[in-house]
């Protein structure tokens, strides 16, 4: 099988996540590397043994050919960049949130379909097994109509610390949005936030979104506390006929017809190489279809920027269509 050349954008924590599992993938060969700082680019070159590191994506994508590009860099670049590697002629596996606004999420979707290339939008939830259980279990009927979405996720403080340029609705708020995007299978028409202290991102923002077919959403961050242990991650849907909730690496619950059922986590799951994996694959056969879309992106950018402007004005937001 030739190699797939892909370059990596982004050499901080999150684009080292990427390398980690690239490296280790016989049928890739990592091209190329850019990242601004010069400490990122120097622990990328000891790490990694590359030669090839760049301090301008841009120049990267302008100077390398590659079959794709993981853009893993800070969320101001991501539309510069993936329209640059689109030009390019590579597809793009961008990390979230894909833009800062749903307007410019479409953009690139009007682009990418131009010139026929992949723009996979970084939600690795949907990748992650456990989550897709879940998400089966509730499009099987097994719970019923769906009527309700309750999640969690968070964070010690050292967000507010690595992440001071990007609200925490659009860090990670953006994943719980997804899931409820995808397991009411809807978007949203409501929307109203408040948050905890009110001023700096050290804060639980609580969030609540009613969408087109009704279900109510209660979706929380918190980037309270202090590093060690934490509370898990979790989701929980409620249907007229049942629930299922999953809590990240504890177990995942069904209730059904008066019963409890256990369902077995995917041991050592490891969302993110999923992802990579199904972006590498829709790489080799252009006509395998991408398990979300930018269209999947712009809908939930839709209900953040309406609970960012529920934060501001203090009341309940309608959500454009």
């Amino acid at each position: 099988m030739t190699a797939l050349r892909i370059l990596v954008a982004g050499a901080g924590l999150f684009g080292c996540e990427h390398l980690d599992r690239l490296v280790k993938r016989e049928a890739v060969r990592v091209v190329g590397v850019a990242d601004p700082s010069t400490k990122a680019r120097d622990s990328a070159q000891a790490r990694y043994r590359f030669t090839d590191v760049f301090a301008d994506a841009a120049s990267m994508l302008e100077q390398v050919a590659a079959d794709g590009v993981i853009i893993a860099s800070s969320s101001a670049t991501h539309v510069e960049l993936t329209l640059k590697a689109l030009d390019r002629g590579m597809a793009v596996l961008l990390e979230k949130p894909v833009a800062r606004s749903p307007e410019m999420a479409l953009h690139l979707a009007t682009v990418a379909k131009g010139c026929g290339k992949l723009v996979l939008p970084g939600h690795v939830l949907r990748f992650s097994e456990d989550h897709r259980r879940v998400a089966e279990i509730v499009a099987s009927g097994g719970i019923g109509k769906p009527l309700y979405i309750n999640s969690r996720r968070y964070r010690d403080d050292s967000h507010a610390e690595r992440y001071g340029d990007i609200d925490p609705i659009l860090m990670t708020l953006i994943h719980d949005i997804d899931l409820a995007l995808w397991l009411a299978g809807s978007s949203f028409r409501s929307a109203q936030a408040h948050r905890q202290p009110g001023n700096g991102f050290r804060s639980i923002t609580a969030a609540t979104g009613v969408t087109e077919t009704g279900v109510i959403c209660d979706l929380r961050t918190a980037w309270t506390f202090a590093s060690g242990d934490l509370p898990p991650d979790r989701v929980e849907v409620l249907g007229d006929a049942g629930s299922v909730e999953l809590e990240l690496g504890r177990g995942l619950s069904h209730f059904s017809e008066g019963k409890r059922r256990e369902v077995a986590l995917v041991p050592a799951d490891d969302a993110l190489a999923n992802e990579q994996t199904h972006f590498l694959d829709c790489l080799r056969d252009p006509k395998r279809k991408s398990a979300l879309t930018l269209q999947d992106a712009a809908h939930g950018l839709r209900l953040a920027e309406a609970l960012l402007q529920s934060i501001r004005t203090g009341r309940a937001v309608e959500v454009a269509p």
